[in-house]
């Protein structure tokens, strides 16, 4: 016997069956959608990294050159101290990462202690560099710590690496291990720790005196200027590039121009050194700072002895 379906169940399921079927065509437009657009995502993402690939290693051979050109040309400053009569006592210490560093520590030879001074010795030098002060300083009440940085002197040597005119962090991890060894002494006052620096040492003392509060005073004997890390604020610059100017409305328009230059110019100038000092601290496995936010946190008395060319 043949059951017939009335007509009202006809129709609905007729109309179940017809939106069944449109929401699979949508789901299946929305899937085709979404893959297209997951399809275009990684090919742009990978045309990205082979453009910043091939970019990266331009960049690279070319920071590379300058490498090249600039460890081979670091300039060899002899040793004119190669002996001292001291009386102090040798210190060995090491530094966070294990390298032993080695040093002297001259006792004062006045009545009364005056404080401690922490030398930083130059650019392929020692620390027979403090040679020349070390009776007057004495004299005068100072206990002296001077030390060699490490590829210097006795201090250990680390592999694939050389001395530098720039600042790198291997430069200050040795200046904090030194600050850390005199703070560690019993017979040291902890209120009168000063930092001499001589040099490039000079430029590694005032980034100390930048980094850490527990020095109370910075002595820089010929700093190096890395750029421009002494010269004068960008505005007295500016003034004087136009002192040659003698009507005030030309003076006015060339400062007005040289000024707005300078702030165009400045973020990018800046990225390309950073830039620079990454990739040349990549080829030769260091890693350069840039001292002038250190510089511009020191807030300690500080002399600068320094000549004009």
């Amino acid at each position: 016997m043949i059951q017939v379906a009335p007509c009202g169940m006809t129709h609905a399921s007729t109309e179940s069956k017809a939106d069944f079927f449109s929401s699979s065509l949508l789901s299946t437009d929305v899937y085709s959608t979404f893959s297209i657009t997951i399809g275009i995502a990684l090919l742009v993402v990978l045309f990205l990294s082979l453009s910043l690939h091939l970019l990266g290693r331009f960049f690279l051979l070319s920071s590379h050159r300058r490498a090249c050109c600039l460890f081979a040309r670091t300039p060899w400053l002899p040793l004119r101290y190669a002996t001292a009569d001291w009386d102090g006592q040798e210190i060995e210490f090491s530094t966070s990462g294990k390298l032993i560093l080695r040093g002297n520590f001259l006792s004062h030879t006045a009545a009364e202690s005056q404080g401690t001074i922490l030398f930083c010795h130059e650019l392929n030098g020692s620390r027979l560099n403090i040679e020349p002060y070390t009776n007057q300083l004495r004299e005068a009440g100072f206990d002296i710590f001077t030390f060699d940085f490490r590829n210097h002197g006795c201090s250990d040597s680390t592999p694939h690496s050389m001395p530098t005119p720039w600042i790198t962090s291997s430069d200050m991890d040795d200046v904090q291990a030194a600050l850390s060894y005199l703070l560690s002494r019993q017979d040291v006052n902890k209120d009168r720790i000063s930092v001499f620096g001589l040099g490039k040492g000079a430029t590694v003392a005032v980034c100390l005196g930048g980094s850490d509060s527990r020095i109370k005073s910075v002595v820089l004997d010929a700093p190096i200027p890395e750029n421009r890390l002494f010269d004068k604020n960008c505005w007295e610059i500016l003034m004087k590039s136009t002192r040659l100017s003698r009507r005030r409305f030309s003076r006015f328009l060339s400062l007005f121009f040289r000024t707005v230059a300078y702030s165009v110019a400045c973020p990018v100038v800046t990225l390309v050194y950073a830039w620079r000092r990454r990739m040349l601290g990549f080829w030769f496995g260091c890693r350069f700072i840039n001292p002038w936010p250190l510089v511009k946190q020191v807030r300690q008395p500080m002399m600068i002895v320094h000549g004009h060319a």
